[in-house]
């Protein structure tokens, strides 16, 4: 099955990544968790891991084990982490910057488990992160490690005679980083991956007075502009994923807008996201703006309305969002 998702994406399609990302985030993870010891560290190492592994998979030999594949990524990246870290570390120490006094329980019992688990075999200590600390059945560790679910009992087994029960308990505690990764993490390293908006180009007539309209009108700042061009952006919204306004002067009448054949209403291509849509309907009306009647759904607080900007180019306002938007 592997084979086919990875022929897939390798191809470009999303979805088969996506399958392989939630199949094996919780074993980057434990590895990450095993070798850095903080749960968010491991995160942000694991979201790395697959975000290099969509660059690199067709470098993925034919019949090579993914999993094992994804260990190397993995281990790669805890190296990269370990050397920041003593480099932060170093400049620390140069600045004179007091250590950290004191500790509490939880941590000193952390220090206790990972020190046991530091003195296990690598393959007993996998199978012991994924069973105690990402909570996989004996059979589901095997399925990770590609080994029989006896095999892995017997690792399991094995790990038990070299530690301490009181540990083991204090693993499956919900004090130690007991802890899976679900849903939000293929998500958030699918965001990073999948192609997001950029920008969108508005034909204009004159830059000059396009710029100052969207500026006063609609709260964008221009960060560049020339004689025939300029380009926009949301104040607070320079973030990756918020796309950029691109107004081209051009002498072609062609303008932003198309008619839906079957209602007759025109529609626009760019929408805005307006919290309080009757405040800035009233707005918009003030400063002479063309526009159309505030449109709610029944019973709803929610709906929009469109509007012109100074060249007839159609926009719209809307204070509805969807899933998986900020």
């Amino acid at each position: 099955m592997d084979e086919e998702l990875i022929r897939k994406a390798i191809n470009g399609q999303y979805d088969a990544f996506s399958v392989l990302v939630t199949k094996y985030s919780n074993l980057v993870y434990g590895v990450a968790l095993s070798k850095t010891r903080d749960i968010h560290q491991s995160e942000d190492i694991a979201q790395e891991v697959f975000v290099k592994a969509w660059t690199k998979l067709p470098a993925l030999q034919k019949g090579q084990s993914l999993p094992n594949w994804l260990l190397a990524i993995t281990r790669n990246q805890c190296l990269d982490y370990f050397r920041k870290k003593a480099r932060l570390q170093e400049t620390a120490a140069d600045r004179d910057m007091p250590e950290p006094v004191g500790a509490s329980h939880d941590s000193v019992v952390k220090d206790l488990v990972w020190e046991a688990l530091d003195g296990l075999e690598e393959k007993y200590r996998m199978a012991v992160i994924l069973r105690y600390l990402s909570g996989y059945t004996a059979k589901e560790v095997g399925d990770l490690l590609q080994i029989t679910q006896s095999a892995a009992e017997s690792r399991l087994r094995r790990a038990k005679t070299q530690l301490k029960k009181e540990l083991l308990n204090e693993m499956a505690d919900s004090r130690i980083e007991n802890k899976r990764v679900g849903t939000e993490f293929t998500e958030e390293v699918m965001w990073r991956i999948v192609p997001r908006i950029a920008t969108i180009e508005i034909p204009v007539s004159d830059v000059k007075q396009s710029v100052e309209w969207y500026s006063q009108v609609l709260g964008l700042k221009a960060v560049y502009q020339d004689d025939h061009s300029a380009m926009l952006h949301l104040q607070g919204g320079s973030r990756i994923g918020v796309p950029t306004l691109y107004l081209v002067e051009t002498e072609a009448p062609t303008r932003l807008r198309f008619v839906n054949s079957h209602t007759g209403i025109t529609h626009s291509v760019v929408d805005f996201y307006i919290g309080d849509l009757e405040k800035f309907h009233g707005f918009l009306k003030s400063q002479g703006v063309k526009v159309t009647d505030l449109n709610l759904f029944p019973g709803s607080p929610h709906g929009g309305f469109g509007f012109e900007d100074p060249d007839g180019n159609a926009l719209s306002a809307t204070n509805v969002t969807h899933s998986g938007q900020v």
